[in-house]
């Protein structure tokens, strides 16, 4: 279903939820909620409850970006080129959900029923909490950001509780998971409608600009300089390519929705 062509408003009833469009958010709300819980279809953990379970996945193409808040209060942003499988309504005794890309969470909280983001073999598990995640496939690293609360990350047998404004940094293809002090305004900048980058390689910068703007990107030559600087969403790209020519390190031709980038 492709949400840009759809009208505000109650889109599609499965079982017992309803989902509604609401601007750039898709709201579902269980059939029978109680103070924020489900009513009916078996205890948590019930063999019953767990087969009657209907996945929903939500993708974002490049140049979008998209909110969600699922059946248990949870709301979910999505950045470009992202997706994010989850359950219509919360049955077992755990909340999960998948993630490909980056997205930045606000967890309503539930004790008895914990919140888990699965990604790329790694397992974030929380109870209420704010937090960001990036794992996209063309970037060397995944990053869990927490900005209040709580997380636990696992991965193979590593595991790490991070504190507020602590971040795990794991390298893609390798056993080791660091835990670090970040800026986690910088993290959760492009929730915001910004793209921030600070002393960035060009390619990690293009490579936001691409997803972005929906562009593609080639390259003549290297470029060893790095690179800070921050746009607003609804800015036209190529203010950001001319002021990063103001360095006279790199050069920008732009031609269609190709951006050829040189020294």
């Amino acid at each position: 279903m492709d949400l840009d062509a759809v009208k505000e408003g109650p889109i599609i009833g499965e079982g017992k939820v309803r989902i509604d469009k609401q601007q750039a958010q898709l709201v579902y709300k269980a059939l029978g909620a109680v103070n924020g819980k489900t009513s009916g279809g078996g205890a948590p953990g019930d063999a019953s409850a767990i087969s009657e379970m209907v996945y929903n996945t939500l993708r974002t193409p490049r140049g979008g970006m998209y909110s969600v808040v699922l059946s248990d209060g949870t709301r979910v942003w999505l950045n470009a080129s992202s997706s994010l499988r989850y359950p219509t309504t919360f049955t077992g005794r755990v909340r999960q959900v998948s993630l490909s890309g980056e997205a930045y969470f606000e967890v309503a909280q539930n004790p008895s029923q914990p919140f888990q983001v699965t990604v790329n073999g790694m397992e974030v598990n929380v109870l209420g909490t704010h937090f960001n995640i990036m794992a996209y496939d063309d970037e060397s690293t995944v990053t869990t950001t927490l900005l209040e609360g709580a997380v636990k990350v696992d991965y193979m047998l590593k595991s790490a509780t991070l504190a507020p404004g602590q971040q795990t940094l794991l390298m893609r293809g390798g056993r080791d998971m660091r835990v670090r002090n970040v800026d986690v305004e910088e993290a959760v900048a492009w929730k915001n409608g910004i793209l921030q980058f600070r002393s960035e390689d060009i390619r990690s910068v293009m490579r936001k600009v691409a997803r972005w703007y929906d562009v593609d990107v080639r390259y003549e030559g290297e470029i060893s300089d790095h690179f800070s600087g921050a746009i607003y969403r609804n800015a036209e790209v190529s203010g950001l390519l001319r002021n990063m020519e103001l360095t006279h390190t790199v050069h920008f031709r732009i031609e269609g929705r190709t951006i050829t980038v040189s020294p």
